[in-house]
């Protein structure tokens, strides 16, 4: 097996292990600062030793820079599906509460500031289907759009593009770091 989908599948592995731990202890349920972050340090680790062992296998001096991107990309992609997939399955299955709560806050904030009169007519004159609803349809309407904005499904497509620019931009990155300043003896003056 390449270096850089080891490494991928290492990185991913210690990450769904770490969301579990975090539920299994209950710390950051309701926080998606800390384990975002952890997600982006083991999406830069996998793309960086990846690269990294694949260039030491294939030799640091070889190559150009679009097959050190390439061979960023082989340990960055696997690691995103492999998260994102994660994350659907856990917002779906392992944790609904966290999307459930997230919408009733949500809807706590619209149905506080629906209660102004104001703000529905606001409504009306931006979106020209609410001009005919009366305020009971319009907030129906709003928390569909809620559920279906907040929802798994959307959660797994968003993961899934940000996490996947993230990795085209850390290897983008991690390959000018290693050329130009770790391997810079290796590689011939242009």
């Amino acid at each position: 097996m390449r270096p850089a989908i080891k490494y991928a599948l290492l990185f991913s592995g210690a990450w769904i292990a770490i969301k579990l731990i975090f539920l299994g202890i209950g710390v950051f349920q309701e926080n998606v600062v800390q384990p975002g972050l952890i997600n982006n340090l083991f999406l830069l680790l996998a793309v960086s030793l990846g690269l990294y062992f694949e260039k030491k296998k294939e030799g640091y001096g070889v190559g150009t820079p679009l097959s050190d991107i390439k061979n960023g990309l082989t340990a960055g992609a696997p690691y995103v599906l492999i998260v994102s997939a994660f994350m659907f399955l856990y917002y779906d299955t392992i944790n609904p509460s966290f999307v459930e709560n997230r919408i009733a806050e949500r809807m706590d904030v619209i149905y506080e500031e629906a209660q102004d009169e104001a703000y529905l007519d606001t409504l009306k004159v931006h979106n020209p289907e609410f001009r005919v609803m009366t305020s009971d349809e319009i907030m129906r309407e709003i928390k569909t759009d809620t559920e279906s904005a907040l929802s798994a499904k959307t959660l797994f497509i968003f993961s899934l593009l940000g996490l996947m620019v993230m990795a085209l931009t850390y290897a983008i990155f991690v390959t000018v770091i290693y050329r130009k300043i770790l391997f810079k003896d290796y590689y011939p003056k242009q």
